[in-house]
This record gives structure tokens, sequence and C-alpha cells, in this order.
């Protein structure tokens, strides 16, 4: 009985004391920024080691440029970024352009199953 209060005391104090896994990244980029920062990619590396057996997706949103068309390129630049760093690691992202999203902002998700 003692042993098995115990345990059970074991498995909540590191059940307790585990953080939670992050589900959702978001990165902002200066407006004329197409590839990644170090830190930028050293979060990406890390959202994608927690998240490996996970469905993931990436949201980018447009640059805050007058021109649409150059914004739209900015955008897909960004998504190579990202896509080539989880290309690196074997992990599949499902890449969305979302227009609707504040400028300038890459959001990755894991997404429910």
């Amino acid at each position: 009985m003692r042993e098995i209060i115990i345990a059970i005391s074991c498995l909540l104090i590191f059940g307790c004391a585990s953080q939670p896994k992050q589900t959702t990244l978001t990165l902002f980029f200066s407006p004329e920024q197409v590839s990644l920062t170090a830190e930028q990619q050293r979060k990406i590396s890390d959202f994608l080691a927690d998240n490996p057996y996970h469905q993931l997706a990436a949201k980018v949103a447009p640059a805050d440029l007058a021109n649409p068309f150059d914004a739209l390129l900015q955008s897909q630049k960004r998504i190579q970024a990202v896509s080539s760093l989880s290309n690196s690691q074997n992990i599949p992202l499902h890449l969305e352009y979302a227009p609707n999203q504040t400028a300038d902002t890459l959001i990755l998700q894991r997404q429910s199953p």
C-alpha cells in the first residue's frame, strides 16, 4: 500500500512539474525581411522538435508593403525559408497564405486530430 501511494505521489509531482507542449508559435518579421534570423530558426527548430508527430500548419501573412504584389512575394520567400527548415528535419508542414492575418507575422500551429 505504501509503495502505491509513493508511486502515485511521484507521478503527480513529475506530471505537474513538466511543462505543457507549446501548440502555437508566432513569429514577427520586419517588412523587408525574407530570411529567418538565428533566433527565429532556433524557435522554429524547438517547436518542430516538440511536435514531431503532429500535423503542423504554417500561416503566413503578407508583408506590410504598399505594393500588394511585392507583399505577396515577401510572403512566399518567408514560406520557403520555413519550409526548407521543416524539410531539413523531415517534418511536413501544411503551408497557408493568410491575407487577413496581422501583417508580417507567421503562425506555426499544431492541428488537432
